[in-house]
């Protein structure tokens, strides 16, 4: 069974590569009309998604390969294929998300004022009212923020959240210097040298707008639900809550039972069990959360699974919309 899982990751990370690869050079070489050209840049998009979620989140996390050096090696795709840096995400992601999930303050990914508020103890705004329904637009600029400005101001500043970072030396530095060479290459300067700059500039936008709502949707629907608990770190401190209580119930699992959900979002939506067992490959998640799930249960530790994705949307949107009005003073008219 341990075989075949990592064969399985191995023959997707084939295909990512295959679909984008394809892609690409029908975009670039084949110049296809309106049609075949929306066709080649949706594949891009799915073959990046691909990449994203099934080959550098693994890498990134020291899940790919036995070795250090070589999970970082394929790490890097996510410099050269997604346009950001894996030497700021391995601590954005792997240090301020993980280690302190939907803790206030500490974990970066609900960190989101004054644009939007994803847990109870941050502080109310009028507009957030709206927030269920302007906040999809807001996904949409999320991996262009990473690509153009966010990696460079983390370094700047020091911290994610209330993560240090250092300023990348030698390999690290050389590894973010020419991954964005890489990505803007083949994103930017080498369609340019085909198309008008209007067609690349549409086609840019587009292909990242729909990466980044794929992707910031599949991680809001893992912790910013109804299900999931929110805390502050006084609150977590002195709850003295064991690390793996408090992981299993800030997270969710959604439609496990979905082989080809789970095939393209690399096993992401058994969340439960990654944020358990983060370096261990995706492809083991669908055995692993069967003893996770009857080790909850043993223990009375609530373990939430949604039955589908339009019931994970949906807990999504009721979140948001509640957090919003949460707080805001009611208007009373007198007559």
């Amino acid at each position: 069974t341990r075989v075949r899982a990592r064969l399985q990751l191995y023959a997707k990370t084939v295909v990512a590569f295959a679909i984008w690869a394809a892609s690409w050079v029908a975009i670039v070489f084949l110049r296809p009309g309106l049609a075949f050209g929306i066709v080649a840049l949706l594949g891009l998009v799915a073959g990046t998604i691909l990449i994203g979620f099934c080959v550098q989140h693994d890498a990134n996390h020291g899940a790919y390969f036995r070795t250090r050096r070589m999970n970082h090696l394929m790490g890097w795709t996510a410099d050269a294929m997604l346009g950001f840096s894996s030497y700021a995400w391995r601590v954005k992601h792997n240090v301020a998300h993980h280690t302190y999930t939907n803790v206030d303050g500490y974990d970066d990914d609900i960190s989101q004022t004054p644009f939007a508020r994803f847990m109870p103890t941050q502080a109310p705004k009028p507009w957030y009212r709206l927030q269920h329904i302007y906040i999809w637009p807001l996904y949409s600029l999320m991996v262009i923020r990473w690509q153009t400005g966010a990696d460079i101001a983390a370094l700047v500043r020091g911290r994610i959240g209330n993560s240090k970072i250092r300023m990348p030396r030698r390999w690290d530095l050389a590894g973010l210097l020419t991954g964005k060479a890489v990505f803007i290459a083949w994103a930017i300067v080498t369609p340019l040298l085909v198309y008008p700059w209007w067609v690349v500039a549409v086609g840019y936008a587009a292909f990242t707008m729909l990466t980044s709502l794929v992707t910031a949707t599949t991680f809001q629907l893992a912790h910013c639900v109804e299900e999931a608990e929110f805390t502050s770190a006084e609150q977590l401190a002195a709850s003295k809550k064991p690390w793996a209580v408090h992981e299993v119930e800030t997270t969710v699992d959604f439609c496990p039972r979905n082989p080809v959900l789970t095939w393209v979002l690399g096993g992401l939506n058994y969340q439960i069990e990654h944020h358990l067992f983060p370096r261990v490959a995706h492809t083991h998640y669908p055995r692993i959360a069967e003893i996770v799930k009857r080790n909850a249960a043993k223990h009375g530790i609530r373990y939430t699974a949604q039955p589908s994705l339009v019931a994970a949307l949906r807990s999504h949107h009721r979140h948001l919309r509640t957090l919003g009005r949460m707080g805001i003073p009611a208007e009373i008219e007198m007559g």
